[in-house]
């Protein structure tokens, strides 16, 4: 799964670490950073010179995953010439262990290199891909989080591969003891990983056990979840994210938020088709401009119960226009509303069809529309209650 990316982004990774080398010996100093091929010539112990050449080899042989193996055992030979110049080369070992076919002997090779050096890519890239091969997450994440920790320059090439382990439950487990906000990355990787559908029901599953994450994570996985057909989770995301207002009774009276949509309401925001909440958020003040039409405002709500209502009253104008703002209920995904009811001058109660049996929540929306060479619509409703009867 995650095993295939990881070996060639870390590989790449790996050649971009190789440029921080340290001074050489005396006469190929010079040389060996530039043209270490060169240096190893003039001076054949260089043991960093033949380092560097052995990993440019490796890395010039590197265009996808498949050409990893056959590139590092190509490399081998000069690899095993410098470590054998410079035994502290750990870039030497790191190809060596890459190129060995023998699992306990890559263990030996790596081994010995994570002690020469805990920093570089290349090593602790290596360490993650026999950790992610053997499916040990718990420390191929201790890794990660290591390997970001020191290099947080990396999380645009690491968060891809994280997000697809992401998507495995094993390691969603393991995941949700990590993210713990200790580092910086943390929530920076949850904002990435809300946006990858498929990841989504797991990220979900580490959102509601832990503690507060920015808005804009629980606004995208909230949204996210609903388009992917998983309304139920994406509703217990909402209620962790909205703390006492998302766990309110929906029999109550319906406030105007709009923190979380859909759950919240979603309003239109144009300058000639508007909803906003007035003060308090007590009532909706809705302007709609001659000419313009459509929803003003919608949410989700669980289904009500047999029996339920609605009460509603409002303010607005002119009343020849009141039944051109309609009240519509429907299950999400239908193509037109179960309920589209005009609205009246006097406060209404309006009785709700059961659609408990076909959908847990139903799509709440306020329609309204102003035709051309009439009046502007505006007002405010005051009062959208589901009670039952």
């Amino acid at each position: 799964m995650v095993q295939h990316p990881v070996k060639l982004v870390l590989a790449t990774l790996g050649g971009l670490a190789l440029a921080g080398l340290a001074l050489v010996q005396a006469g190929s100093s010079v040389l060996t950073p530039k043209n270490p091929q060169l240096a190893a010539q003039l001076l054949p112990i260089n043991g960093l010179a033949l380092e560097q050449a052995a990993t440019r080899q490796f890395m010039a042989g590197v265009e996808t995953e498949e050409d990893i193996v056959p590139a590092a055992k190509a490399a081998v030979p000069v690899a095993a010439r410098a470590f054998a110049h410079d035994p502290l080369s750990p870039k030497s070992l790191a190809l060596m262990a890459f190129a060995e076919d023998d699992p306990a002997a890559k263990q030996q090779l790596l081994t010995g290199a994570t002690r020469l050096n805990r920093r570089d890519l290349l090593l602790q890239g290596l360490v993650l891909d026999g950790q992610v091969a053997a499916k040990d997450y718990g420390a191929a994440l201790q890794t990660l989080d290591y390997i970001l920790r020191v290099h947080p320059e990396q999380t645009s090439a690491f968060f891809p591969i994280l997000t697809e382990a992401l998507k495995d439950d094993s390691a969603a487990a393991e995941l949700g003891g990590l993210l713990d906000n200790s580092s910086p990355w943390h929530a920076n990787f949850l904002n990435f990983a809300s946006g990858e559908r498929d990841a989504l029901p797991n990220l979900a599953k580490l959102r509601l056990a832990r503690g507060d994450v920015s808005r804009d994570v629980d606004q995208r996985l909230i949204s996210g979840l609903v388009a992917g057909g998983r309304i139920d989770l994406a509703h217990d995301v909402y209620v962790k994210a909205a703390g006492e207002a998302g766990a309110a009774d929906p029999g109550s009276r319906l406030g105007w938020g709009s923190g979380f949509p859909p759950f919240d309401w979603r309003l239109a925001d144009d300058a000639g088709f508007r909803a906003q909440p007035a003060i308090g958020d007590l009532a909706l003040e809705i302007f709609v401009r001659s000419g313009k039409g459509g929803v003003l405002a919608e949410r989700l709500v669980k289904a009500p119960a047999t029996g339920s209502l609605i009460k509603l009253s409002h303010s607005i104008a002119p009343a020849a226009q009141v039944k051109d703002v309609r009240l519509q209920l429907s299950c999400p995904g239908d193509d037109e509303p179960t309920l589209d009811r005009p609205l009246r001058i006097q406060p209404m109660r309006i009785a709700l069809p059961d659609l408990s049996g076909r959908c847990e929540f139903v799509k709440l929306a306020i329609y309204g529309r102003s035709w051309s060479g009439r009046a502007n619509i505006r007002g405010d409703i005051n009062q959208l209650e589901i009670v039952t009867d």
